[in-house]
């Protein structure tokens, strides 16, 4: 396992927008798959910043 990298956790997709404000997107199990989704974001071309960060515990939430 690399460093950063948490086991008991989910990950968060945050969408953070001109003025600062953010956003949660998306919550998923893995650490590949809130990539993912962030990558799919990324190439519809929004122009919001778009970042995932680890969650305490397991959750999962698709919005």
């Amino acid at each position: 396992m690399g460093d950063g990298e948490h086991t008991d956790c989910s990950w968060a997709l945050w969408r953070q927008d001109d003025n600062g404000n953010r956003f949660l997107v998306s919550v998923k199990e893995t650490k590949e798959e809130a990539q993912k989704l962030l990558e799919s974001y990324e190439k519809r071309g929004h122009k919001q910043y778009y970042f995932i960060e680890p969650l305490p515990g397991r959750y999962i939430f698709s919005g």
